[in-house]
């Protein structure tokens, strides 16, 4: 032990400090403390390694004096002064935390240690001037979050296979493998292909002859035209968007109560891809549309997007809660949907992985703290009208109503004074007390209490009243209304702060809105959730346009470039053809945001018409086909396995757009609701056969055909669906009603149609696959038929015998898949 300690040149006795009681903070040591000697020591050592610039664990820095006194996610951390013991700091270096300990690695301090912090901390906490520099400012080597290029187009040896730049990054990574793609499929698999692709509905026997037949050049692109034209081209893709706005129908929690108006904002998607919208403005709509200038109630339906998050109305429920939990799911949903980063990893600590730190996590979540939930008027088209007429004609007969009641009341002293004075002595013994008093005295020496007990006696006497009353009320609650709109709106403002551990019931530091420092920053000194939306499809943001065409390709072959479309982060999958992806950003840009346009240039590719067979010489070389030596065969999502058997049976309703539907269901999955409230009444009519995106989505017992198919549970944001291939689908091709019901529909329309076996199971592969038979599939299915008249019982046992065929035809492989 030292017996002197010599500092700024001045001699002073060394306190010796013996270790303190368990649980008490050492004294402050009694000598002279300097920082850079005595101090700058202890923090690079225990301190640095978490909380400076390049890790600033719980958001705090201490090798900076001026975020080192600012502090925290939780608040300061050093109180320099008198009162330095009730720093944060001590109490953890000193072990007095219980949950921490700090530093978390690595020896801990001494006594003599803290006890310098402490005198440090006493006399003013001062740091050198020459302490490390305040910048902030994130960097990361990460693709992602570069920003986007625009490279060249690379040149390929084989020029005739190139029919867009597409084709010559794909080609020249092929070249690079000594692979040649693979050749062009044929006209009937393009046209059913693309079809499935852009409006997900089958070829119709015209859209086959009319493609077949033509000749001419340019067939294929005015193929794509006509499809890109269709109103089903809103719903295919309109489906693919509400995965990731986790779209329903009902609340979700216990008592999922239903969401009668919800299906305005799969309206509003569906016309918006229709018309084109440019993407940067689709965004800014579903985020803020609201906010924009001149805002009209179609812009602000488009905030639909944001209320699909669950609602909890269970009893007991803290409201504050369940509403930080709608906040938090809108955050991490636009961090996944628009930029492709799992934000909600920074929701209770800083991103292990990725440059996000839970105050920049909370920066995020200010710009969503202040909204509000707001149902408006928003009549569809033509209903302002036809309401005016209604509202005109309803307010005319309640004022007849009301003119009678009026009258009736009127009549009603008269007709009192009348029963006052017709009343004998044992009517009146069978009153109430404080009317039978009244009346005993004279009318005009009764006090007002009296008048009123008599008044309200002989009024709620009067049958005749409380019939002109009923029918008052009864017509007022019909007053016609106008549609309405889920929509979000700006409330009262509201501070946000840092929940350390992502507790609500924790709030640390105040935060202001910002987005993350690893991005470009915003373009407004007064950011609010609209310029967010404005920041997000800047095009100095390298993730947003990254995202969307990864999204657009992942739809068209069936895997992303980026196979985790989710993820752009580290953890996430580097991209195959990382020069394309840029490429395709870049031009989605140049495009004006168009998604019609990227549609077009990637299903004009020659890699997007290459054939899908499989080919045994690339299967260990490249497994997963990210080469692109060939098309993807795809799965279809359970709604489109709903439609295709629909469209090809005949029984399709193809009314675009208008509230969701019920279709038949089995038994008994309504009653797992609660209480079984969630009635399940089938749809009638047309509405029975309305596509799958139409069926309503009840998250507590959602449609089960869909289910069995890898429908995401719309509890939160899906960008990728899960594909598998189970038993339980093929039972419910064979023995869903609906299929049934398709099976017999095609079956009855082969059993009618004219023309000889064979042709007749050619119409039938010519609606369901778009393609004619092969000779061996004539000879099987005839073969089958003839056998299923020895079974059926029906009569005639044709029409058996072409359901039987059918329901073959709508159980084959090749029906459910997109080659």
């Amino acid at each position: 032990m030292r017996l002197l300690l010599v500092m700024m040149g001045m001699v002073v006795p060394a306190v010796i400090l013996a270790e303190p009681p368990a649980g008490q903070l050492p004294p402050a040591f009694a000598g002279t403390v300097d920082f850079t000697k005595d101090i700058r020591p202890i923090l690079e050592r225990s301190c640095w390694k978490c909380h400076s610039a390049e890790k600033k664990k719980g958001g705090l820095r201490l090798d900076v004096a001026k975020a080192a006194l600012a502090g925290g996610n939780s608040g300061p951390v050093i109180v320099p002064g008198p009162k330095a013991a009730e720093s944060k700091l001590l109490q953890l270096v000193a072990g007095l935390d219980a949950e921490q300990k700090m530093p978390p690695d690595g020896p801990a301090l001494s006594a003599e240690e803290v006890g310098k912090l402490r005198a440090w901390i006493e006399h003013g906490a001062k740091f050198d001037k020459d302490d490390r520099p305040e910048s902030t400012a994130k960097r990361s080597n990460h693709w992602s979050f570069q920003p986007v290029r625009n490279p060249a187009i690379p040149q390929v040896r084989d020029s005739q296979f190139v029919r867009n730049p597409i084709d010559g990054f794909i080609l020249a990574r092929l070249e690079q493998q000594n692979v040649t793609p693979a050749p062009e499929a044929d006209r009937h698999t393009l046209l059913r292909r693309l079809c499935l692709d852009l409006t997900g509905l089958p070829p119709t026997l015209e859209q086959v002859d009319e493609f077949v037949g033509d000749l001419e050049p340019g067939a294929y692109e005015r193929l794509v035209d006509r499809l890109l034209a269709s109103p089903h081209y809103g719903e295919r893709w309109g489906r693919h968007w509400l995965d990731a706005a986790r779209y329903a129908d009902s609340d979700g929690y216990e008592k999922d109560g239903g969401r009668p108006w919800a299906w305005r904002y799969r309206d509003w998607v569906i016309q918006a891809i229709n018309s084109d919208m440019p993407y940067d403005r689709f965004v800014i709509a579903q985020l803020a549309g609201d906010l924009l200038p001149e805002a009209t109630p179609e812009t602000k339906l488009a905030t639909g997007f944001h209320r699909n998050t669950l609602t909890n109305h269970e009893g007991g429920v803290d409201p504050e809660q369940y509403r930080v939990e709608q906040v938090i799911d809108r955050v991490n949903t636009t961090g996944k949907t628009f930029l492709g980063l799992t934000v909600g990893c920074a929701q209770c600590h800083d991103h292990k992985y990725d440059p996000i730190s839970q105050r920049e996590y909370y920066q995020f979540f200010s710009f969503f703290n202040s909204d509000v939930e707001k149902d408006i008027e928003a009549p569809v088209s033509g209903e302002r009208e036809r309401f005016e007429i209604a509202r005109k004609a309803h307010e005319t007969k309640q004022a007849e109503l009301k003119a009678a009641v009026d009258q009736r009341k009127s009549a009603l002293p008269d007709m009192q004074a009348k029963w006052e004075a017709g009343l004998v002595v044992a009517e009146l013994r069978k009153l109430p007390a404080p009317v039978r008093d009244a009346l005993l005295i004279e009318p005009a020496q009764r006090n007002d209490a009296q008048k009123k007990a008599v008044a309200d006696h002989f009024v709620g006497q009067d049958g005749e009243l409380k019939k002109l009353t009923k029918s008052l009320k009864d017509h007022a609650a019909k007053a016609p209304q106008l549609s309405r709109a889920p929509t979000i709106a700006m409330g009262p403002a509201r501070k946000t702060h840092v929940m350390i551990r992502g507790d609500f019931l924790r709030p640390g530091v105040a935060v202001s809105p910002a987005t993350p420092g690893v991005l470009p920053p915003l373009r407004d000194d007064n950011p609010g959730r609209l310029s967010l939306a404005r920041w997000i499809v800047d095009p100095a943001n390298p993730l947003t346009a990254r995202v969307l065409t990864n999204w657009l390709w992942q739809h068209h072959f069936g895997r992303g470039l980026v196979t985790t479309p989710e993820d752009f982060g580290t953890q996430g999958d580097k991209p195959s053809h990382p020069e394309l992806l840029d490429w395709l950003a870049s031009e989605v840009i140049r495009r004006g945001w168009s998604l019609k346009q990227m549609h077009r240039l990637i299903v004009t590719s020659a890699t997007y018409r290459q054939s899908s067979a499989h080919r045994p010489e690339l299967q260990d070389r490249d497994p997963l086909n990210n080469w692109l030596a060939r098309q993807n065969r795809i799965r279809l999502e359970g709604e489109l396995v709903r439609d295709v058997a629909l469209a090809s049976s005949g029984l399709l309703n193809r009314t675009v757009g208008g509230p969701s539907v019920r279709p038949p269901q089995p038994e008994g999955i309504s009653d797992l609701t609660y209480g079984g409230g969630a009635r399940w009444v089938e749809s009638k009519g047309p509405d029975r056969y309305r596509r799958g995106m139409y069926t309503w989505f009840q998250r507590t017992s959602p449609y089960p055909m869909l289910m069995n198919f890898d429908s995401p549970d719309s509890n939160v944001c899906v960008v990728r669906r899960e594909r598998s291939n189970t038993p339980l689908q093929a039972l419910t091709l064979m023995n869903d009603i609906v299929f049934v019901e398709c099976s017999q529909s095609l079956g009855k329309r082969l059993a009618g149609a004219s023309g000889s076996r064979a042709e007749r199971i050619a119409l039938g592969m010519k609606l369901v696959l778009g393609r004619s038979p092969t000779p061996a599939e004539t000879d099987r299915l005839s073969r089958w038929y003839d056998d299923s008249l020895k079974l059926v019982n029906e009569r005639p046992p044709e029409a058996g015998a072409w359901t039987a065929v059918a329901r073959v035809l709508l159980n084959l492989d090749e029906c459910i898949n997109r080659e």
